[in-house]
């Protein structure tokens, strides 16, 4: 459910896509946004319910297009509450039957189909889809949405916000908005992006109809912006604010983890990143716990969570080629989690091989900042010097601020013996947090923000 407009947003009206950020941050607006309600809370077995009564509604009438609509939106309800891809699927199949028995009007499967597509991380075919959508002009703002989306996590920048000046009334609600701030923040602007979500956060407390899970997703997402801006205790309060309104907040759960552990808590770290893998198992999180771990001296515990990240993923196939198949459990992610593994490989030195066929497969499918960026990481561990500098060069080209990209490229430059571009990414990771990930910035403060040269 999407949040009301509480006032007109037009780019052209205010010199480009720019003036969102501007818009929301003039003096006096946040006195106008009321005392927020109180919403309905979120239960979660009443998905399971819900998906019981629409595959009944099918079975009952298998050439019903608008049953077909509803048992994909209940299949899409039940991923995302615990990120499990064997259910997107189903979603994706009910949405391609409701497309199959009728097409024309039928804009609402073709959007369950697009997002079902986003769920597994198959963003190309999500694009085709919005591309066929539109083509076939049963489209509507949503789909736009959706392809701004899917432009920006295939690392096409200059499309999704020409796309967004070309149809800014699209972005108009709170759900558009966070798109815009997504694009801020990759163009170097952190501190707009952070204006924008917080009016979306302050939007969304407003709306008496929104659902309690959904109010919480816009806390969450500016609680990731204030992480990645250094703001560590404000951050954690809108975590709670998150998990106060969504107690299976899975990621509110995981930033809470990142963030204790940037902070050095790591026992703390430890009980959110196991609340959170409960909900939904995520690689980067199962890794996070097993840094704890080891920081606290416990190494058996330790490789423990670290077999369970390769038990995630998957085994590497064949020769050990690092082409990880999915693991035969359903909801399961399988090639899914590249990124992460990649990430992960790199950070403790293991199996770099298959870190370096899961980064080039993660290029292959993203060509975002973020995918350069692990691609970049991953050579540097490999002893790759050229390319490292080559793909952080192409992650940096956006000047997003993130304090660890800009760590990753000042010691990529500081191991190419370019100490002038190291010393300027190291410093500029420190000013923006000086706890970035709560090991290599702490090692970096003891020597002044700099790293030791070769």
């Amino acid at each position: 459910m999407k949040p009301p407009m509480f006032l007109a947003f037009g780019v052209a009206a205010f010199g480009g896509w720019m003036g969102y950020a501007s818009w929301y941050s003039r003096p006096g607006y946040w006195a106008t946004v009321s005392k927020p309600p109180i919403h309905i809370p979120f239960d979660s077995s009443r998905i399971d319910a819900r998906i019981r009564t629409a595959e009944e509604t099918v079975r009952r009438d298998p050439n019903g297009a608008l049953g077909w609509s509803r048992l994909s939106s209940e299949y899409l309800a039940r991923s995302r509450e615990s990120d499990d891809s064997a259910t997107a699927v189903k979603a994706e199949a009910a949405a391609r039957k409701s497309l199959a028995l009728r097409k024309l009007g039928n804009v609402g499967a073709w959007n369950k189909l697009v997002q079902s597509l986003l769920q597994q991380h198959r963003f190309h075919d999500a694009l085709s889809q919005c591309l066929a959508a539109e083509k076939a002009k049963v489209s509507d703002d949503h789909t736009t949405r959706s392809h701004v989306e899917c432009l920006i996590e295939v690392g096409r920048y200059d499309e999704a916000r020409n796309l967004i000046k070309a149809n800014s009334r699209a972005f108009g609600d709170a759900s558009g908005k966070t798109i815009v701030a997504r694009l801020l923040d990759i163009d170097g602007k952190p501190a707009d992006a952070l204006r924008l979500l917080q009016f979306c956060a302050r939007e969304a407390d407003g709306s008496a109809g929104m659902p309690s899970d959904a109010v919480a997703w816009f806390h969450t997402r500016t609680a990731i912006q204030l992480d990645k801006m250094g703001r560590h205790d404000e951050s954690r309060r809108e975590f709670q604010t998150a998990l106060t309104l969504y107690p299976r907040d899975y990621k509110a759960m995981a930033g809470l983890a990142r963030v204790a552990f940037q902070d050095g808590r790591w026992q703390e770290a430890i009980d959110w990143g196991t609340k959170s893998d409960a909900i939904a198992q995520m690689a980067d999180v199962r890794a996070l716990v097993g840094d704890a771990y080891a920081l606290l001296g416990q190494p058996d515990k330790a490789e423990a969570q670290y077999a369970k990240v390769a038990e995630l993923v998957g085994r590497p196939s064949g020769m050990n080629d690092g082409m990880h198949e999915v693991a035969p459990v359903a909801g399961t992610h399988g090639h899914r989690l590249d990124r992460q593994y990649a990430i992960f490989c790199a950070d403790h030195r293991r199996d770099l091989g298959g870190a370096y066929a899961a980064a080039l497969r993660d290029l292959e499918s993203r060509r975002d900042i973020y995918a350069f960026d692990t691609l970049a990481w991953v050579c540097l561990q490999r002893g790759d010097k050229k390319e490292a500098v080559g793909a952080i060069a192409k992650a940096l080209a956006r000047g997003t601020r993130d304090p660890m990209l800009l760590f990753h490229a000042g010691t990529i430059y500081a191991a190419a013996n370019d100490h002038s571009k190291a010393d300027r990414y190291l410093k500029a990771a420190m000013a923006i947090d000086p706890n970035f990930d709560g090991v290599a910035a702490r090692k970096m403060a003891s020597l002044g923000g700099e790293v030791a040269h070769p």
